[in-house]
């Protein structure tokens, strides 16, 4: 999805109001940034847990140092997304070293998946994403904004134009009809 011009510049005055200690600005910089920030940290992850501790992480380093922000050199998103990034490798690369290698000659089972849950994995997801094929496009679009690229209800109706009320009914009637297709 491609960023509007006047969006990234709000992104820039933000952090460097950040940069003036304006808590406000701060609040709403996390308000528009972190659903996507968050998705993305999901991906990485794939551990919530792990995911709210790199994006509170990141966040504390853009409260401390929004004064280092320089829009010469890129927007404020790219910034932030450079900071998660560096905070997501760390944590990658820190729980390696904590991981502990078995000794020589130990047997350890593994902690993979089974083929036959991999199987079942697939097949669940292979059934989700046929349901999903079957709502109507006003249905499906917001739940895949809201579910796989972390955007909040305001985020979606400003960006779909389209009422917040109106979003939430279609988000609801949409995983209502993913509830029943999942069943059959």
């Amino acid at each position: 999805m491609d960023d509007s011009r006047a969006e990234l510049e709000q992104g820039d005055a933000l952090v460097q109001a950040c940069a003036r200690g304006d808590r406000r600005a701060f609040h709403q910089l996390y308000v528009n940034e972190a659903p996507r920030m968050m998705a993305l940290a999901r991906r990485f992850t794939g551990d919530a847990s792990l995911a709210e501790d790199a994006l509170q992480d990141t966040f504390v380093q853009v409260w401390k140092n929004a004064g280092r922000f320089r829009s010469q050199r890129g927007s404020a998103r790219t910034w932030l997304f450079g900071l998660l990034r560096y905070r997501l490798i760390n944590q990658h690369h820190r729980s390696r070293r904590e991981a502990f290698e078995p000794l020589p000659g130990d047997q350890w089972p593994d902690p993979g998946p089974s083929p036959e849950q991999c199987s079942l994995e697939n097949d669940q997801r292979r059934a989700i994403i046929d349901c999903l094929q079957t709502l109507q496009m006003d249905r499906r679009r917001p739940i895949l904004m809201a579910f796989y690229q972390g955007f909040t209800y305001e985020q979606i109706a400003d960006t779909l134009a389209v009422p917040l009320g109106t979003i939430k009914s279609r988000v609801r009637s949409g995983l209502k009809g993913l509830q029943e297709c999942l069943r059959l």
